[in-house]
């Protein structure tokens, strides 16, 4: 089997958990999400691995931190809901990190003004949604103003720079807003059943973006 044909290969094995759990979460099977969500990541890695040319150390750690959040975030209880904030709010540091190393380089004064309304818009999120005595509330702060940071720089990148690479950043920034909104909803004020099968596909697809991102940089 050549590469081509396992990185297609690994391309629909991806895809094909992501509608898998797409099903699975929106009829609520509980125990298969338990078993089939902890695989998108590993499934990501590797055809990462088969993609690259040039491994990127810091990305696969960012994958791992991703990793983590997503097996804590499978359950409920409020300490482990606290560790998956945690673990996000490191596999957000570690990709704003492969971005400074891997993307354009960053011009502060478009990134400060380009994070502004992201951080607005959490700052609103969050004063609405999560009371100050929860116990992931400053866990929550610190990850979204990571997030609006990473988001700034996205988004002047690509104002800056409208190339491939750029494009792609962009698309899994703004991904990954939504995801965090949905996130937000979903576990500090008002949960959809909608919520979780939609999260599971915008996931997917973020990560798979910031993939391209990878792709395209290294090319």
């Amino acid at each position: 089997m050549n590469r081509e044909i396992r990185i297609k290969a690994l391309n629909i094995l991806f895809f094909g958990i992501t509608s898998l759990l797409i099903i699975v979460e929106y009829f609520q099977f509980q125990e298969v999400v338990f078993y089939l969500k902890p695989l998108l990541i590993p499934s990501l890695i590797v055809l990462y691995i088969f993609k690259t040319n040039e491994i990127c150390k810091y990305y696969l750690l960012a994958l791992f931190f991703a990793f983590l959040s997503n097996v804590f975030l499978l359950f409920s209880e409020p300490t482990l809901l606290l560790y998956g904030i945690i673990a996000f709010l490191f596999y957000r540091l570690t990709s704003i990190i492969v971005v400074l190393k891997n993307g354009d380089r960053v011009a502060l004064l478009p990134v400060s003004l380009a994070t502004i309304p992201f951080l607005f818009m959490f700052s609103y999120l969050i004063d609405m949604m999560v009371s100050p005595d929860h116990r992931s509330f400053y866990a929550t702060i610190v990850n979204d103003i990571i997030i609006s940071i990473f988001c700034g720089i996205g988004l002047s990148n690509y104002v800056l720079n409208d190339s491939k690479q750029n494009s792609w950043l962009l698309i899994s920034t703004l991904l990954f807003t939504f995801l965090v909104i949905l996130f937000m909803f979903d576990k500090f004020y008002l949960s959809f059943q909608i919520f979780k099968p939609l999260s599971a596909l915008v996931f997917s697809l973020a990560h798979y973006a910031f993939l391209k991102f990878m792709e395209k940089a290294e090319n």
